[in-house]
């Protein structure tokens, strides 16, 4: 099921990212949805602790800068529990 959860909310990223560029010279919302698509793949593939730890900043990355429905990764980034692997 977290397999499932983690792939969906990957494709999810692209779907609703806006790809527009950040004006302060730092990652845009489609860099870091990205960032979450990869991390999140490579921590299906692979649920170690750094693998999670990746995508847990990736996803908190994408919060952080307010991307288009970044609201809808905040449940999936507290579900998303590394310490317990």
């Amino acid at each position: 099921m977290k397999k499932l959860i983690l792939s969906i909310a990957a494709v999810a990223v692209f779907a609703f990212t806006s790809c527009s560029s950040d004006d302060d010279g730092g990652k845009s919302c489609e860099q870091l949805a990205t960032e979450i698509s990869t991390t999140g793949q490579a921590f299906v593939e692979d649920q170690t602790q750094a693998n999670c730890n990746a995508y847990r900043v990736a996803l908190e990355a994408y919060i952080d800068k307010n991307c288009e429905e970044a609201a809808s990764f905040e449940g999936l980034l507290d579900l998303l529990d590394c310490n317990s692997l």
